[in-house]
Parts: structure tokens; C-alpha cells; sequence
């Protein structure tokens, strides 16, 4: 074979007759595309339009042929899917990997969104979790940096959590603790307890004040079989929620229910937290997302590309994913202006585009208060700043309440929990409005231009930072 060919084999051990059999089986169903239905179903939506869509396959004899676009989607494949993709074509003796790069034309960018639509109506700023979120696991990519959290959640979402409980994740705003914790839920369902630190902080104070703290206890001793808390940094210098919670832990762990934390530091480090707290949190495991590698960058965006239906050359992806960044929304919210930015001027995405792009969002500015933010939004859609925190779910204030949390992340160096409160709401409510107008910028060209406007006349167009939090500034977030 030439140069550029570059093979693998694996041999597959087995009774001969038993292969031939199956052999003869999967050419009845159909060859390679049986075993890409069979992968579609086995890897999800997500994965599949991302790693198998267009990889190109054929039975040589008793040898699965995979020719792969470059060496990075060989090695992936082989390394993360190869088992998988031996058990899907259980009637071959070999796959055999191939470098065969594809030659295809640029084509303007669609304008479809990178990450889809979430399906809660537009009026439900929660972002309440669902059964459709069993595909997150699905859609978390693996590397060397998450691969212990991601198996822990993976063994807790089996109700395999043994020595694992408690789950102590933690990893800087952005990495995946929410996106695991989510998937959990999504795969538990009913069984699960799943709270921010600052509402369980909120039901516990009310519930003291009240005197229904028995009601409380019903609720996160004897009703759960598995809590799910995330945030646990800001518990810190509320000792009576701290107390609560240590008591509640006992009382899970001792009855064998499984308990999953999250935070922004190890428990080691949550110097304010009471020791006694801090020593039963790290009781478990403690599993650290790090900032993923450029494989696993590149990964992810190959995989939110695919999912949002454009194609994006490889040369702009791997250019995006050199960029060492604070957090995973980051490399997305790049891909996203990119993105974007090709729909608007009708344009191939090129790394020249990939470079203005980049270069627009990555401007340095000063700090704005929160109220600033409020009262130009306000003004913008002809709404009151009380309208903002106001728990009315009516769209016309639905829509300005969500752009002006997204333009609060981005212009202001506050935290989502303080966000949250300045509008009534807690930090999982910000996250969801964030989410919705980063979908919906791509989605629709206008209200990038509305957000063009009103970003003027907040600070001149200059961000402090994006909406997935790494600081412009020196403050962390």
C-alpha cells in the first residue's frame, strides 16, 4: 500500500465454524451498514454522527476495511471504539484500520446550531432535568483528564457505586461536574435527590425559621437513595446548612444509599467548610476533571460540530483546539463565533475566518455592576428592572431576563450564584438562560445583531470574560 496508507489489524479468537457463521449472518443483514445500525444504537446519536456517519467501510474476505480521514480519527477509533466495533462485526476475523484522508470541497457553513435545542418550552428558564438526558453520557467525551470521573459516574448511574460513595467531583466552572451529575439523574430518575448547595442552603434555613426541619430530615434521610449535591464551595460559612448536611450524610452512608458532590476544589481545600464535613465528603472517591488535552479538544469539537449538522475542515478544528482554555464551554463557545460568524457573511469557514472570529471575543474590558446590565437591558426591551427578577415565565419578559443573565456572565465578574440572586433566581437558573442564548445566537442571526448593540452600550463591545466564566481579569469566578 502507499505511504499514506496506514493499517492496524486486530485477530479476532474464536471457533472457526462459529465465525463463519456469523460471518454469514452479518452479509445477510447487510455487511457494514448492519454493523453501522448496530453501532448507532450502541453509541447514541451524538457519538455516531460524530466518529462513524462518514467512515467508510467493506468486507474483504473475512477482514473489516475501515478507512479513516486522518491518523487522529484511526487512533481514536481504535483506542476508545475498537472492542465495541469488534462485537458489532462479530462475524470478521480482523479490522483493518485505514488512512484515507477525504478530499471534499469547502461549503459555506450552515447555520444550524452547534449544541441543539433543549426541548423545555422557551417560558421554562429551570432547565428541569428529563429522561432525555440518558444520552449524556453518551455525549461526554472521554480523555486522559476525566476518564476516572466519568467511570465513577458511569458506575454510580449502574447503582454500582460501592466504595465510590461518596462521589466527590470537582473541577474548575465549565469542565462537566453539571453534565455528569445530570447524567446520573437522567439515568436514576425518580431515585435521586439532585439540589444545588445554595437550594438545599434555602430549604434548610426556611425550614429552621418555620420549625419543620422534621420535614426536611423525611425528605434527604428516609425518602432518598441517592443525593445528588452540587456546589458544595458554597456552603461555606453557613454553619447551621454545614451541620445539617454533615448529619444527613451520616445517616445516607449508614443505610447504604449512594451520595455525589460537586465543587470547584477538592475537599482538602475548602478551608472554610467544617473539618468533620470536609473529611466525610472526601470519604469516597475524589475525582478531578482537569482541563481536557488537545486530543480530547479536538474530540469534542469534531463531536459538537457533528451534532449541530456542520461540517467544519479539520485544519480549523484542530486550530481551534490548540487553544488552551479555562473551561470546555470556552472551546465551544470558539467553534460557536465561528460558526456563527460563517452564517452571517454566507462564507466557507477557513482558519482565516477561525482567526477574526477568535480574535472578536477575546478582547479585554472593565468590569460592570449588575445593575448596570439590568437597567440597559431593561431599557432595551421596555421592560422595569423589577420585570428582571419578577418570577413571571411570560416570553416577553422571559427573553430579556435570560440576555441580560447572559450579558451579566460575560460584562461582570460576578459568580452564577450571585447573578442568581440579583434576579430571584439560583445559579441553575442562570446556567439554563446562558445556555439558551448561546444556542439561539446561532440559531438566529438577529439576536446576535440585538446583542451587538446592547453589548455597545454596555461596554463597548468589549468583554470581561465569556459566558462559560474564565475572567479577562484577575478575580477567579
Amino acid at each position: 500500500m502507499g505511504e499514506s496508507l496506514a493499517e492496524f489489524t486486530w485477530g479476532s479468537a474464536g471457533n472457526p465454524a462459529e465465525l463463519r457463521g456469523n460471518r454469514a449472518e452479518m452479509d445477510n443483514r447487510g455487511g457494514w451498514e448492519a454493523v453501522r445500525a448496530d453501532l448507532r444504537r450502541r453509541v447514541g446519536e451524538a457519538v455516531f454522527e460524530a466518529w462513524f456517519r462518514a467512515l467508510d467501510g467493506r468486507l474483504e474476505g473475512e477482514t473489516l476495511v475501515l478507512r479513516c480521514p486522518d491518523r487522529f480519527s484511526r487512533d481514536w477509533l481504535r483506542s476508545r471504539y475498537g472492542k465495541l466495533i469488534e462485537e458489532c462485526a462479530g462475524g470478521v476475523r480482523a479490522v483493518d484500520y485505514r488512512v484515507e484522508p477525504v478530499r471534499t470541497a469547502a461549503a459555506p457553513a450552515t447555520a444550524r446550531p452547534i449544541a441543539q435545542p433543549a426541548s423545555e418550552p422557551e417560558s421554562d428558564e429551570r432547565g428541569e432535568i428529563s429522561g432525555a438526558q440518558e444520552r449524556l453520557f453518551e455525549s461526554f467525551i472521554e480523555g486522559p483528564s476525566n476518564a476516572l470521573a466519568l467511570e465513577a459516574a458511569r458506575l454510580v448511574a449502574r447503582g454500582q457505586a460501592g466504595r465510590c460513595s461518596p462521589l466527590f467531583l470537582y473541577a474548575k466552572t465549565g469542565m462537566g461536574k453539571s453534565h455528569l451529575c445530570r447524567a446520573i439523574h437522567g439515568r436514576l430518575g425518580h431515585a435521586v435527590t439532585y439540589r444545588s448547595s445554595e437550594e438545599f442552603t434555602t430549604e434548610v434555613t426556611d425550614a429552621m425559621r418555620a420549625g419543620q426541619m422534621p420535614r426536611i430530615r423525611q425528605r434527604y434521610r428516609r425518602s432518598t437513595n441517592v443525593l445528588i449535591l452540587e456546589d458544595v464551595q458554597f456552603l461555606a460559612g453557613k454553619r447551621a446548612t454545614q451541620v445539617e448536611l454533615f448529619h444527613t450524610l451520616d445517616h445516607l452512608m449508614s443505610h447504604g444509599k449512594t451520595i455525589v458532590l460537586s465543587a470547584d476544589r477538592p475537599p482538602a481545600e475548602l478551608a472554610e467548610l467544617d473539618p468533620k464535613l470536609s473529611s466525610r465528603m472526601a470519604s469516597g472517591l475524589v475525582a478531578c476533571i482537569a482541563p481536557p488535552e488537545q486530543e480530547t479538544r479536538l474530540a469534542i469539537l469534531r463531536e459538537r460540530a457533528a451534532r449541530g449538522g456542520v461540517r467544519v475542515p479539520d485544519a480549523c478544528l484542530e486550530l481551534l483546539a490548540r487553544r488552551e482554555l479555562a473551561s470546555v464551554r470556552d472551546l465551544v463557545g470558539g467553534l460557536n463565533q465561528v460558526v456563527a460568524r460563517a452564517s452571517l457573511l454566507k462564507t466557507a469557514i477557513t482558519p482565516e475566518l477561525v482567526g477574526q472570529a477568535l480574535a472578536a471575543v477575546e478582547l479585554p474590558g472593565r468590569a460592570r455592576s449588575l445593575d448596570e446590565i439590568m437597567a440597559e437591558t431593561a431599557r432595551a426591551y421596555g421592560v422595569g428592572k423589577d420585570d428582571l427578577r419578577a418570577r413571571s415565565r411570560k416570553q416577553s419578559l422571559t427573553r430579556p431576563r435570560q440576555i441580560a443573565m447572559y450579558l451579566a456572565r460575560i460584562y461582570t465578574e460576578a459568580s452564577l450564584a450571585e447573578i442568581g440572586r440579583a434576579f430571584n433566581r439560583d445559579h441553575t437558573s442562570v446556567m439554563y438562560a446562558i445556555g439558551v442564548v448561546e444556542r439561539r445566537i446561532v440559531e438566529k442571526p438577529q439576536l446576535r445583531y440585538e446583542l451587538e448593540a446592547l453589548a455597545q452600550r454596555v461596554n463597548g463591545g468589549q468583554p470581561r470574560r465569556s459566558a462559560s466564566g474564565s475572567s479577562r481579569g484577575t478575580r477567579p469566578t
